[in-house]
């Protein structure tokens, strides 16, 4: 369970910000959930790729407060990027 415990506080970090952004401009707040989600754990998947540690120590383990922390940053922040272009992409459609 422990190497699952990134990849959920992401898409909770996601589902967090993602719809905040987009209603602040303007969008759908399906939308911003849905791009949330996508978007933190997109981002989750981008940063251990690319093997960017923002907080914490990858050696400390997923439950160091650090690194749950980290997890739920870094899914806010690509939450909020993919959030606020869905909720734009739904707004010109609507």
């Amino acid at each position: 369970m422990e190497q699952y415990l990134p990849l959920i506080l992401s898409a909770i970090g996601g589902t967090v910000l993602g719809p905040v952004i987009s209603k602040l401009t303007g969008g759908s707040g399906t939308g911003g959930i849905i791009g949330g989600i996508l978007g933190g754990i997109a981002a989750h998947y981008g940063l251990d790729a690319a093997n960017v540690q923002v907080l914490g120590d990858a050696a400390a383990g997923a439950t160091s407060p650090m690194n749950i922390i980290n997890s739920l940053l870094e899914g806010g922040v690509g939450g909020g990027v993919v959030g606020l272009i869905a909720g734009m992409l739904m707004k010109s459609k609507g």
